[in-house]
Protein backbone atom coordinates (compact mmCIF):
# COMPACT_ATOMS: atom_id res chain seq x y z
CA UNK A 1 0.00 0.00 0.00
CA UNK A 2 1.65 3.30 -1.14
CA UNK A 3 1.43 6.28 1.88
CA UNK A 4 0.30 9.28 -0.02
CA UNK A 5 0.76 13.04 1.52
CA UNK A 6 -1.61 14.65 3.57
CA UNK A 7 -2.17 17.72 5.27
CA UNK A 8 -0.95 18.17 8.81
CA UNK A 9 -3.88 19.17 11.18
CA UNK A 10 -1.65 21.00 13.94
CA UNK A 11 -2.15 24.09 16.12
CA UNK A 12 0.45 26.04 13.85
CA UNK A 13 -0.65 29.81 12.95
CA UNK A 14 -0.06 30.60 9.19
CA UNK A 15 3.35 32.53 8.10
CA UNK A 16 1.44 36.10 7.58
CA UNK A 17 0.26 36.05 11.41
CA UNK A 18 3.59 35.15 12.52
CA UNK A 19 5.28 37.34 10.95
CA UNK A 20 3.14 40.57 12.04
CA UNK A 21 3.41 39.96 15.29
CA UNK A 22 7.30 39.64 15.49
CA UNK A 23 7.64 42.62 13.29
CA UNK A 24 5.44 44.76 15.56
CA UNK A 25 7.12 44.03 18.99
CA UNK A 26 10.56 44.53 17.67
CA UNK A 27 11.55 47.97 16.97
CA UNK A 28 15.04 48.99 15.24
CA UNK A 29 17.37 51.55 16.96
CA UNK A 30 17.35 54.46 14.30
CA UNK A 31 20.37 54.47 12.72
CA UNK A 32 22.97 57.60 13.32
CA UNK A 33 22.94 58.81 10.05
CA UNK A 34 26.72 57.37 9.50
CA UNK A 35 28.57 55.86 6.34
CA UNK A 36 26.72 52.77 5.17
CA UNK A 37 30.08 50.02 5.49
CA UNK A 38 30.34 47.81 2.42
CA UNK A 39 29.10 44.24 1.88
CA UNK A 40 31.67 41.45 2.04
CA UNK A 41 31.17 38.02 1.31
CA UNK A 42 32.29 35.56 3.60
CA UNK A 43 35.82 34.41 2.46
CA UNK A 44 34.90 31.11 -0.15
CA UNK A 45 31.12 32.18 -0.68
CA UNK A 46 32.17 33.44 -4.19
CA UNK A 47 34.94 30.84 -4.91
CA UNK A 48 31.81 28.12 -4.50
CA UNK A 49 29.54 30.54 -6.65
CA UNK A 50 31.89 30.47 -9.40
CA UNK A 51 32.66 26.82 -9.07
CA UNK A 52 28.99 26.23 -10.09
CA UNK A 53 29.05 28.32 -12.92
CA UNK A 54 32.04 26.70 -14.73
CA UNK A 55 30.63 23.41 -13.96
CA UNK A 56 27.26 24.53 -15.30
CA UNK A 57 29.03 25.80 -18.34
CA UNK A 58 29.87 23.76 -21.91
CA UNK A 59 31.91 26.77 -23.13
CA UNK A 60 35.84 26.19 -23.79
CA UNK A 61 37.61 27.85 -20.94
CA UNK A 62 41.09 27.56 -22.84
CA UNK A 63 41.08 27.92 -26.43
CA UNK A 64 41.44 25.67 -28.97
CA UNK A 65 44.56 26.40 -31.19
CA UNK A 66 46.58 27.50 -27.61
CA UNK A 67 45.46 24.21 -25.91
CA UNK A 68 46.23 22.29 -29.21
CA UNK A 69 50.06 24.21 -28.90
CA UNK A 70 50.47 22.40 -25.35
CA UNK A 71 49.44 19.33 -26.24
CA UNK A 72 51.79 18.88 -29.28
CA UNK A 73 54.36 20.10 -26.79
CA UNK A 74 53.94 18.09 -23.94
CA UNK A 75 53.54 14.63 -26.58
CA UNK A 76 56.98 15.48 -28.43
CA UNK A 77 58.69 15.03 -24.97
CA UNK A 78 57.40 11.87 -24.56
CA UNK A 79 56.86 10.57 -28.56
CA UNK A 80 59.20 12.74 -31.26
CA UNK A 81 57.49 10.93 -34.09
CA UNK A 82 54.07 11.54 -33.10
CA UNK A 83 51.75 12.41 -35.88
CA UNK A 84 48.43 14.68 -35.37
Amino acid sequence: MKQTASESVGSKAPRQLLIGKYQKSTKLAPTSGGVEKPHYFRPGTITVREIGKYQKSTKLLIRKLSFQRLVREITQDFKSDMLF
